[in-house]
Parts: C-alpha cells; sequence; structure tokens
C-alpha cells in the first residue's frame, strides 16, 4: 500500500498531498501526546504551574517545521532566481513572474508593517513582567501576519472553490 507513496511519478500536486498528510499525521500523534500524557505534571520549581512531559517534543517539532520551511523558501527562491533567465515570465498565459514577485513583496511589507505596528507594551507572564521591545513586537508580528495570510488563504480557497458554480452562472 505504501508502495509509491513518493514515487518520482506522482505529480507536483499528488506528491505535495501526501506531504502534508505525513506532516499533519505527525503533528497530530505530537499534540495529541502533549495534551493527553502527562499534560498536568507539576512544574518543579513552582508547582502551581503545569510542566507538560511533551513540551520540548512540541518545540523540537515547530523548530524543524520552522527550519526546513526557511530552508525550502531559500532553496525555492535561489532556483527560482536561478532559471529566472532562462524561463518565459508568462506560463499558458499566467504572468509566473508578476505573481512570484508580488506574493514575495506583499509578504515582505506584511511582515514590515505587522512588525511596526506591533504592540510595545509590557505583558506580566507567569508572574513576572516581561518588557523587551523587539520580542513583543516581533511575537505580535508572527501572530498578526499569521491571522492575515490565513484569512486570505481561506478567501482564495473559497473563490477556487465556488470555480464552478462562477463558471455556470456566466454561460
Amino acid at each position: 500500500m505504501m508502495k509509491g507513496f513518493f514515487s518520482k511519478n506522482l505529480s507536483a500536486e499528488r506528491l505535495s498531498q501526501h506531504i502534508f498528510y505525513v506532516l499533519l499525521g505527525l503533528i497530530v500523534v505530537v499534540f495529541a501526546l502533549f495534551y493527553l500524557v502527562g499534560f498536568n505534571a507539576p512544574f518543579i520549581d513552582d508547582p502551581s504551574f503545569n510542566a507538560p512531559l511533551f513540551t520540548d517534543v512540541v518545540m523540537a517539532l515547530m523548530f524543524l517545521l520552522t527550519v526546513g520551511t526557511l530552508a525550502l523558501t531559500v532553496w525555492s527562491l535561489a532556483r527560482g532566481v536561478k532559471k529566472g533567465g532562462a524561463e518565459q515570465s508568462n506560463d499558458n498565459n499566467i504572468p509566473v513572474k508578476r505573481i512570484t514577485y508580488g506574493v514575495l513583496f506583499f509578504t515582505l511589507i506584511l511582515i514590515a508593517v505587522t512588525f511596526l505596528l506591533g504592540s510595545p507594551d509590557e505583558m506580566l507572564i507567569n508572574g513576572k513582567p516581561y518588557n523587551d521591545i523587539f520580542w513583543l513586537k516581533t511575537a505580535d508580528m508572527f501572530i498578526w501576519t499569521t491571522i492575515i495570510l490565513l484569512v486570505i488563504a481561506i478567501g482564495a480557497t473559497i473563490f477556487g472553490a465556488t470555480r464552478y458554480y462562477r463558471k455556470s452562472v456566466r454561460q
């Protein structure tokens, strides 16, 4: 049954689907372990706090996913720039280069704007004040950028899912 799961004959869409399912399964297992096994273990230094047993595994998974994503992004950008001169800017009348550069610049601008608009207000964390402005703004940047990109992705998915309906309405 696993024969051909990552076969070289798979289309890019099928390969990305398989990778998505593997990552989704891994994430579900890790978070299930995090919440269902030893979640209420008391913290040694202060028993009023929890120290879930699988915290390190969740953090390692997030680190690996972040590093893997960054590595794939850099590889993809380098490959795109390397092939950029050789490829046409249109592929089946789709302006590939314009879309690529538009997404890249939009993402960079979004990250910069959400960082600049991020809140530098002090927070109480575990009962202690935390006031490192850079990391407070960085955390806000990641939260707001993620929310905005998720809303855009949901909108694009809904738009794509209604393609057949829009096509039938036009005819």
